[in-house]
Order: structure tokens, then C-alpha cells, then sequence
């Protein structure tokens, strides 16, 4: 085990001295094992001592830059949001991160929920003005930890678990040379899931995580990665303060579809260890 100094870490905080932090999340909601699993999500990390259990919630605001491509009648359609469009709408993605250790295991809940929308001018040439995809997307993701590794100021988590997806697309292209033309596409599924998780004590209250996960190994899904690098200041022994930037990525075949999802931007968030 580590010192006692080094004790808690997180998802989206990572490890210092009597504190630290945790992190990530994204779209909408879903069937019941969605509700289920988001009832687990709300926050970050934490180290056990002498066999006890102990917890972090860390919620997050999240303003990614998006990224869409749909397989339509007319050819592949790709959009975009820059982070500047997501700040300046009122389009919102939220995160929470739940941690739970005892000793060298550990169970982690990360929510996310996206609700945003993309762009594209002048799609397939002169047939329409612009595209919109209106994109609504919520991931939960259970992961079970062990600790490979652990010091004064380093300590290393391997993961595996799963990510359950709940998305709703609506695409419209606007008229120019073609009538105006939408469609929807929905999915749910659950993709398993492997990781890795480093936390390092940067200083006396200062530390970093980064953390990372891959998936989406056969059927409709093609590919599902995630990666995660925060910076954490602990305010005292049960509040943290971090923030950081998280990247995901998805690839799914949807109701015939090929569809990529692509997130990325900084994160602010606290973490609260009890």
C-alpha cells in the first residue's frame, strides 16, 4: 500500500498528498440498465486504508468540440461543432465520475450526457445549402480496478468493464437544388471494455491523471476509445478542484447506418471524498 500521504486519487483527479480527485461523461437517457448505471455515476476516486472502503463523487462540466458522420442516400454526410459553437449555444455536455476502493480493488461509474449540434455547408456539392445533426448521447461506464502498482507518488490501475450507449441522431439537410430532406437514427448498446489509469503526486497539492480505455471488440460496433488527462488541486483533505480535457470516440452501425461520434474539449470539475 501506499503512505498515507498519498492517499485518494480519481478518474478525472489523480493522486496527491490526504486528497485527491476523479473525472469524465456524455448523452441521453436511455432504457433501464442506462437508468441503472447512471445511478452509479456522480463523481471520482479514492485509496482504502487498513481494508476500509472509501468514496469520491466528482462532478463536471464538459465543452467538447463535435464531430458527426452519417451514412445517408446521398453519399457519407460529416459535421462539426467547434468548441467556440458549443460555448456560444445552448448546447450542453455534462460528466460525473463515482469511485469506490478498498485496498487494491476498485469500482468506478463515469456518466456522460451530450446534447449538441453540428454543422455542415454546402453537403454533396450544390443538392443543399447546409446540414444540421442534432446529436443526443449518454454513456455509462462501469469499470472494476486493480492496482498494479502503488508508491508514494505514483500509483496504476488496469480496467475492465463495459459502456452502455444511448443515441439519438436528427439529420436535416436544408433545400437548394433538392427539397428539404431529415431522418432520425437511434441506437442502445453495450460495448466491453479494457483501460489503464496512472495518477502521479505532482507536489504538495498538486497532482495528475491520465487515463485511458478501448473497446467495441466485434459486432455492429467498429471501435470505442476514450482518453483522459487532468490536473488536481486539493483544497483540503475532502474537496479537490481539477480540470482537464477528455477525448471519445465511436464507431456503430445504426439502424443501417455507419456512424462516427467524435468528442473532445476541457473539462472543469470538483471532487468530493467521503
Amino acid at each position: 500500500m501506499v503512505s498515507d500521504d498519498f492517499m485518494r486519487s480519481g478518474f478525472g483527479a489523480s493522486a496527491t498528498r490526504p486528497g485527491a480527485d476523479v473525472s469524465p461523461a456524455r448523452g441521453r437517457p436511455g432504457p433501464a440498465w442506462l437508468v441503472a448505471a447512471a445511478c452509479l455515476a456522480a463523481g471520482g476516486p479514492v485509496v482504502a486504508q487498513d481494508g476500509a472502503w472509501t468514496f469520491a463523487a466528482s462532478p463536471y462540466l464538459w465543452a467538447p468540440g463535435a464531430g458527426s458522420s452519417v451514412e445517408t442516400r446521398f453519399g457519407r454526410l460529416d459535421a462539426d461543432a467547434s468548441i467556440g459553437d458549443v460555448l456560444s449555444a445552448v448546447d450542453v455536455a455534462l460528466m460525473g465520475v463515482f469511485e469506490a476502493r478498498r485496498g487494491r480493488l476498485g469500482l468506478i461509474a463515469d456518466l456522460v450526457y451530450a446534447d449538441l449540434t453540428e454543422r455542415n455547408d454546402t453537403p454533396f456539392g450544390v443538392l443543399f445549402s447546409h446540414a444540421r445533426v442534432e446529436s443526443e448521447l449518454t454513456l455509462a461506464s462501469g469499470y472494476a480496478a486493480y492496482r498494479l502498482h502503488e508508491d508514494d507518488r505514483v500509483a496504476v490501475d488496469a480496467l475492465g468493464g463495459f459502456r452502455a450507449v444511448s443515441v439519438d441522431l436528427a439529420v436535416t439537410l436544408e433545400p437548394r437544388l433538392l427539397e428539404r430532406q431529415r431522418f432520425d437514427v437511434s441506437g442502445d448498446w453495450i460495448d466491453p471494455l479494457v483501460g489503464a489509469r496512472v495518477q502521479v503526486a505532482l507536489a504538495d497539492r498538486w497532482s495528475a491523471t491520465a487515463f485511458g480505455d478501448i473497446g467495441g471488440f466485434g459486432g455492429d460496433t467498429d471501435l470505442t476509445w476514450q482518453a483522459f488527462a487532468s490536473l488536481s488541486y486539493r483544497i483540503n483533505d475532502r474537496w479537490s478542484a481539477q480540470g482537464g480535457w477528455r477525448q471519445l470516440h465511436i464507431e456503430h452501425r445504426i439502424e443501417g447506418r455507419d456512424v462516427t461520434l467524435e468528442l473532445g474539449g476541457p473539462l472543469l470539475g470538483a471532487t468530493f471524498r467521503f
